[in-house]
């Protein structure tokens, strides 16, 4: 079991973790080409779920409060490329395939064919540094099938059966359907239905690619209460909600005073974008040990910024209403921008300090440059 009492093995004390994030959108036809408000649109979600900021936190039941995580990571665009070059951290590339198909008896995963350009796909950016989803066309072998979203665990969790890593490094990464994106998508009902059209299946891959299982352990078969996620504050329960959202659903009960019901609004069920709001203190404690000890990398890119990020550039953080900045960035040219894409501020630098007392509460973005210097980071406003 992955203990959340046992803090040497996770939270470190690295605060807030910023990772990069590239997204490939592989499209045949217009409706697959998703424009870049919708990922904008993506990134705020990913951004909330995992600061606990989505608005839905309010409905996680009084039970769970208590475990209810601030993950402490939040997701960039990456703002360079591996080549050292400026990049909005989208890129839309046409393909000769209408669909990439999940094969689901063959013994190797045919997803990962979007992976590669030489298989009508995007090659990965350098997996060490950058988070790479892929937004495709999914489709089955299997009649009647629909997968949302795909992705592989770091390699070396004990919570993980053998071999589920991905089988090469040009293969990390996610892979979303692209009807799934964001919560502003057009064509969201493409795939006919209308329970996973807020954004969350990026958020449950993104889970999934931090070192989560499912809360119910991957038990389909014999004994749905003998599997388990290893991890202690989420309770033990059988096969997932299935997209029921199912509130008096206690599936493994043990018939104890101190038993509790299904996790169901936890990002890991099998559910509803709707009935998704929170992860836990243990998940978050596996998340975080996963990132420092696993895929270190992402914390030493610079992907979003092509200055090192060795000392504080702005505190606080979070701000309610001046941002004070380091003396080396006074004269810069500076740009504010809402997680949502939306330019709010913008300006140079005449001083060590921004005003920030008129934006709304949430989650921002900030660019500075000067010369040949950029730098990037998040801040948060709260009132």
């Amino acid at each position: 079991m992955f203990h959340a009492c046992k803090t040497q093995r996770g939270g470190g004390t690295g605060g807030v973790y910023t990772l990069p994030v590239v997204f490939h959108v592989l499209y045949n036809d217009a409706n697959q080409n998703v424009p870049d408000s919708v990922i904008y649109s993506q990134l705020e979600v990913l951004n909330e779920d995992y600061r606990r900021l989505n608005a839905d936190a309010v409905n996680t039941r009084d039970i769970f409060l208590p475990v209810a995580a601030d993950c402490e990571i939040q997701f960039a665009l990456a703002t360079v490329d591996p080549q050292g070059n400026p990049t909005t951290g989208i890129e839309h590339i046409t393909t000769d395939r209408t669909e990439f198909t999940l094969e689901i008896f063959s013994t190797v995963n045919t997803l990962d064919e979007v992976k590669h350009a030489s298989t009508g796909g995007a090659d990965a950016w350098d997996t060490e540094h950058y988070i790479n989803v892929w937004i495709c066309n999914i489709t089955t072998d299997f009649p009647g099938a629909q997968i949302f979203g795909m992705s592989y665990p770091p390699s070396g969790l004990d919570n993980w059966p053998a071999n589920s890593s991905s089988p090469t490094t040009d293969d990390d990464g996610i892979v979303v359907h692209y009807t799934t994106v964001g919560r502003n998508n057009p064509v969201s009902e493409d795939d006919g239905t209308d329970l996973n059209d807020l954004g969350r299946t990026l958020t449950h891959e993104m889970g999934h690619y931090l070192g989560l299982r499912h809360t119910w352990g991957d038990e389909f078969f014999g004994d749905l209460c003998s599997e388990d996620d290893g991890i202690d504050d989420t309770p033990l329960c059988g096969s997932g909600d299935q997209f029921e959202c199912d509130l008096t659903a206690n599936t493994c009960d043990d018939g104890t005073l101190d038993d509790q019901p299904d996790m169901i609004e936890n990002y890991m069920d099998y559910n509803q974008d709707e009935c998704y709001n929170m992860f836990t203190e243990g998940q978050k404690i596996l998340m975080r040990y996963a990132l420092e000890e696993l895929r270190s990398g992402l914390l030493q890119s610079f992907g979003i910024s092509t200055m090192k990020k060795t000392e504080q550039v702005l505190w606080p953080n979070p701000v309610a209403d001046v941002l004070q900045i380091h003396p080396d960035w006074k004269g810069s040219d500076f740009r504010i921008h809402h997680t949502s894409g939306q330019l709010v501020q913008s300006g140079t630098l005449n001083k060590t300090e921004i005003s920030v007392d008129d934006l709304s509460s949430g989650l921002y973005l900030i660019y500075f440059s000067k010369g040949e210097m950029t730098y990037s980071t998040r801040f948060m406003v709260h009132d």
